[in-house]
């Protein structure tokens, strides 16, 4: 897992990228992150891949029940 930078805000969310191994190592770890103090509730997952054309694209995973 890699982190490429510290977060960026866009829209109405504040977005982390990770990637470097497989999507259900990416999805644990995104849900542990969202375990947090401090993390706030709602907090999701898109996956997706570097050809999208923009943020927010791809399918979208609530880390809650995950």
């Amino acid at each position: 897992m890699e982190v490429y930078d510290d977060g960026e805000e866009w829209e109405d969310v504040y977005i982390f990228l990770i990637s470097g191994t497989d999507e259900a190592a990416l999805l644990a770890v995104a849900s542990r992150v969202a375990k947090l103090h401090g993390v706030p509730p709602g907090a999701f997952a898109v996956v997706t891949d570097v050809e999208a054309d923009e943020y927010g694209q791809g399918r979208r995973v609530s880390l809650a029940s995950f």
